[in-house]
């Protein structure tokens, strides 16, 4: 395993169902579990994306920023149960692909 490996499970593992938790007990004024839940998430995507070692082609490039919006979603759906929300990150789980969300043109 390696040292970003196990940055991420500590991260996964530890961190966020911590930050859960003040949030929940109200143990941080809004604000701060605003920016917490954000901070958080965004570290944890990172994580996700970089798990696999820093991207050296497209496709590796292409997996590392889905990995990250994920490893972000995740997280911040941990958050999002306890009461936090975010503009641009609740944004991130309304983006369509345009495939099978009935905006294509069916012939």
């Amino acid at each position: 395993m390696t040292m970003i490996e196990v940055i991420a499970v500590v991260v996964a593992a530890l961190v966020v169902p911590y930050g859960v938790q003040l949030i929940k007990h109200g143990a941080v004024s809004s604000s701060a579990a605003r920016w917490l839940a954000i901070g958080v998430s965004v570290a944890a995507g990172a994580l996700c994306g970089l798990a696999g070692g820093v991207p050296d082609g497209p496709g590796a490039w292409l997996a590392c920023v889905m990995s990250t919006v994920g490893g972000v979603q995740v997280a911040y759906a941990a958050y999002k149960s306890a009461g936090v929300t975010s503009k641009w990150l609740d944004a991130l789980s309304d983006v369509s692909t345009g495939w099978g969300d009935g905006s294509e043109d069916e012939r």
